[in-house]
């Protein structure tokens, strides 16, 4: 088996976004592979529609279907709810049992990456996009497509025509074409956070839907000293890959043969938000401050906040506490051409282990039922996420509306329900295995020409970029 990078454990975790830690803000990326992993024990030859169509599950005979999770609070709560009822009325004998692997996507990686090395690993794991193309690297994942196009266990068209389709197309894999190697729950979006009593003070009565009116709004804004119009978190590579998306630029190129976040896009992003912070317009958020850009956009120290939409609830409540509470809304992240809008789409999928056909059944009608437009809406109140179905869009934004924590902040509501316009704008990062070292080549570059203004933007990311894919080869699937 060829070797892959490795990095250490204790580097990956420096690697998760400051979000996975505190619910606050983006969903963490997972961290680099902990060691070199092996074939899931069990390994089976890949079914087909039919052959699933053929298994019979009854309460006669029990399936159990262990889901590896990193949920807490509220979510946690939400999911066993959506369990407690399945459990209790499917009729085919499924008890799903869940499990917390960790607190944070990188803890589930690595203990998941420890179970691919001694076997036993769960039935069912949430997993980002890049995960879950190591875990079928390693042949411990299986295509879900099949269980998709059954005509006794699937989906019908009119149900798939119900999700968001970016949200599907998200999880198929492009170094695996033709298979599905997870399924959508919840998907959140980056977005623009604005003060807008800041903002009408400026003279400004919406926040910006340009790029070229975000850095004059955010220089406008800044005094240099206390206050700034931005605050750029550089210890997040999703940070600056959401401006190379807001650019028109991408991560990595369409058919994953290469990365490509040294385009002209993406040297004009960096070179933007370079000048910011030699301008003073921008300001860094330092790695030890935990909900540094919430904690600040409260306390009025910073006009702007670009972060995911997941946070809507926690700067509600940052801002309520605040001694002197203040009109805010989430918008589109602002674009060089609006007509032509590229928003970074966020959300770890769940993923199927090869277990036992009964077992990797249990955990597909789980999912399916997870998904259904009641209980999507149940999780989206419940885990601060968008709704994946397009019928449940209409009761997760008036649970949302109705929230107490939005009673003084209707603005932010309103924000929210535009979320759901906005989905079409969806761009993924890179959906390919060895992505979370070039997350950190990313970071380090993003450091040292944005933050410290050292070095030339394009000698930097054209350094970085022959590294990652260098990564990306060292990670491409088994021949």
């Amino acid at each position: 088996m060829k070797t892959k990078n490795i990095f250490p454990v204790a580097l990956a975790a420096a690697l998760v976004l400051a979000a996975c830690a505190a619910p606050a803000a983006a969903p963490a990326k997972p961290a680099a592979p902990a060691a070199e992993s092996k074939p899931a024990a069990g390994a089976m030859a890949k079914m087909t529609a039919d052959d699933i169509d053929k298994i019979d599950l009854s309460k006669d005979k029990p399936t159990e279907v262990v889901f590896w999770h990193r949920y807490s609070g509220g979510q946690v709560t939400g999911v066993l709810d959506i369990v407690n009822d399945f459990n209790a009325k499917n009729p085919y004998g499924i008890t799903v049992k869940l499990e917390k692997a960790g607190e944070s996507y990188d803890d589930v990686y690595n203990k998941i990456n420890s179970a691919l090395q001694g076997g036993g690993t769960p039935a069912l794991s949430i997993a980002y996009q890049n995960q879950a193309a190591f875990y079928r690297r390693e042949g411990a994942v299986i295509d879900l497509a099949p269980y998709i196009a059954s005509k006794k266990y699937g989906l019908s068209a009119d149900d798939l025509k119900d999700f968001y389709q970016l949200f599907l197309d998200s999880d198929k894999n492009p170094q695996y074409p033709g298979e599905v190697l997870g399924w959508p729950t919840n998907r959140s979006m980056e977005v623009l956070y604005t003060n807008l009593d800041w903002l009408k003070e400026l003279g400004v009565e919406t926040p910006p839907k340009t790029m070229k009116e975000f850095e004059e709004i955010a220089c406008k804004a800044s005094d240099k000293k206390d206050k700034f119009g931005f605050i750029l978190n550089p210890n997040d590579a999703s940070r600056l890959a959401s401006f190379i998306f807001a650019f028109g630029g991408d991560v990595i190129k369409a058919d994953a043969s290469g990365y490509a976040f040294n385009n002209a896009a993406a040297v004009e992003a960096t070179t933007t938000l370079q000048r910011m912070f030699k301008n003073g317009c921008a300001v860094e958020l330092p790695a030890a401050e935990r909900n540094g850009d919430q904690v600040r956009f409260a306390a009025g120290k910073v006009l702007f906040v670009t972060a995911s939409s997941t946070g809507l609830p926690f700067y509600a409540s940052a801002i309520a506490k605040a001694d002197k509470k203040f009109k805010w809304t989430i918008s589109l992240f602002p674009q060089v051409d609006p007509a032509k809008a590229k928003t970074n789409l966020y959300g770890a999928s769940w993923s199927v282990f090869k277990t036992t056909p009964e077992q990797q059944l249990g955990a597909w009608l789980f999912m399916k039922a997870f998904t259904e437009a009641e209980n999507s809406a149940k999780w989206s109140k419940a885990s601060n996420y968008v709704a994946v179905r397009k019928s449940a869009a209409e009761a997760a934004i008036k649970n949302v509306k109705e929230s107490k924590n939005f009673a003084d902040f209707p603005e932010a509501a309103a924000g929210y329900a535009d979320l759901y316009n906005q989905l079409q704008f969806g761009t993924v990062e890179a959906a390919v295995a060895g992505y979370d070292p070039v997350r950190k080549l990313m970071q380090d570059a993003m450091k040292k020409v944005v933050v410290t203004g050292e070095g030339d933007v394009k000698a930097e990311l054209d350094a970085a970029v022959v590294k990652a894919d260098e990564l990306l080869k060292e990670n491409a699937p088994s021949k």
